[in-house]
């Protein structure tokens, strides 16, 4: 998540309007909506080349593969700034036009976390095609509604905690506290979310978090490749924008969830990586210990050579640094919905300000 080059590509956007009044700006934003103009080029026709391509993790021959490349991005959940939903907080604003686009960037990045943990890093996507349960159920905890637990109703509200208003513009370290915190009240996802501290992710504390869960069947860890080979060519990033406004949905009357809005099926867009804000969160999922062990291996080895690291990687807790607290959820008898509509008890999930870093 980019803290400059997703707003950067909005323009003629009355953006601090929206921020201070956004629910009364929706007849305003929706005119704009088809005037967003992105600074990078679409990726209608790819070079005819015989470089890789990676899609997060997984590569792709973009000579003979474009057909495939396609469909492993329309394959990923994509969240856009949405209007028409209940308004947060009961009086706040029903549409997150104009100062979301950050927190849609926190929701895509852990709803692909999600559907690595129950579906596997192969698993595609295909329009008007039945899916597995544990992809609508995922899909579910996004939906804008106060009780989806990945919902901008909660992001936003727990935001309140780390000094931010409701319909304030996030950074990527407060998204990063703040799925950390809704984390906590994630019951069947059950996950560990680690936010790293001064740029340093630390093996000891994040072997100390996880916890040892059976490891379901039909769900087979994924590991990280042994080795990344990139071109130094181009380097380009492809990427999914969240500055497209789209209109609440909800469940329907089956429990299902119409998704056809939430699969990005234009021509995916790409930016040039020297554009890249360099204030940014990474994300990664391990399923299990191993995975985490593939992954250390790989970013000493292709990471840690580098002279300007993006971070480093050590093994112990450091001696300066305060002692690691494992988060716990609160003791509270409320769900994790009700739980954050108390900005006093919102006071009580106090967090560390320098983070940079997201791995789950």
């Amino acid at each position: 998540m980019s803290q400059g080059s997703l707003r950067a590509s909005v323009v003629k956007l009355p953006v601090e309007l929206a921020q201070d009044d956004s629910w009364r700006m929706e007849s305003v934003l929706s005119k704009y909506e088809n005037q967003i103009t992105i600074f990078t080029e679409y990726l209608e026709e790819y070079p005819n080349t015989d470089e890789l391509v990676w899609i997060l993790g997984k590569q792709h021959l973009l000579k003979t593969e474009k057909s495939k490349l396609l469909s492993d991005i329309s394959a990923r959940l994509w969240f856009t700034y949405r209007r028409k939903f209940s308004p947060i907080g009961g009086t706040g604003p029903s549409s997150d036009a104009g100062w979301g686009c950050m927190l849609r960037c926190g929701q895509m990045m852990l709803a692909q976390a999600l559907i690595c943990r129950h579906l596997g890093r192969d698993w595609s996507w295909e329009k008007q095609k039945e899916q597995p349960k544990e992809y609508q159920r995922i899909l579910q905890c996004f939906l804008d509604r106060k009780d989806c637990c990945y919902s901008i109703h909660q992001m936003a509200q727990m935001g309140v905690g780390e000094g931010k208003s409701i319909g304030e513009w996030f950074g990527p370290n407060t998204v990063a506290q703040v799925l950390k915190k809704l984390a906590l009240f994630d019951e069947w996802n059950s996950l560990a979310v680690y936010v790293s501290m001064d740029n340093t992710v630390v093996i000891e504390d994040i072997k100390k978090m996880c916890r040892v869960l059976p490891l379901s069947a039909d769900t087979p860890g994924d590991r990280p490749p042994d080795s990344l080979t990139a071109s130094n060519q181009s380097d380009e990033l492809i990427f999914l924008d969240p500055h497209t406004t789209q209109t609440f949905v909800d469940t329907e009357e089956n429990g299902t969830v119409n998704d056809q809005t939430f699969h990005c099926l234009q021509s995916p867009q790409r930016m040039n990586i020297l554009n890249l804000d360099p204030s940014v969160a990474l994300g990664f999922f391990c399923k299990e210990e191993k995975d985490f062990d593939n992954w250390c291996s790989l970013v000493q080895k292709e990471i840690l050579k580098e002279n300007l690291r993006m971070f480093e990687l050590v093994q112990k807790h450091p001696s300066h640094w305060p002692p690691f607290i494992p988060p716990a959820k609160p003791e509270v008898t409320t769900t994790g919905a009700e739980f954050i509509d108390s900005n006093e008890q919102l006071e009580e999930l106090d967090l560390e300000e320098d983070f940079e870093i997201l791995s789950v």
